[in-house]
């Protein structure tokens, strides 16, 4: 059971995250890369630190 918590919590704040970046990148206008951080792990993260998500 409480492994199961464990990975939902893993699951919601992977979803905080993307969700963070997201709005960060729909306020400055690139667009294109929120198609891109879609299935491109390693762009994502370069982002989550460029934006100082994570």
């Amino acid at each position: 059971m409480t492994l199961l918590m464990r990975d939902q919590e893993n699951v919601e704040k992977g979803e905080e995250l993307m969700f963070a970046l997201m709005q960060k990148l729909v306020a400055d206008k690139r667009f294109s890369e929120i198609e891109r951080i879609k299935d491109d792990k390693d762009y994502r993260l370069i982002l989550y630190r460029e934006y100082h998500i994570i």
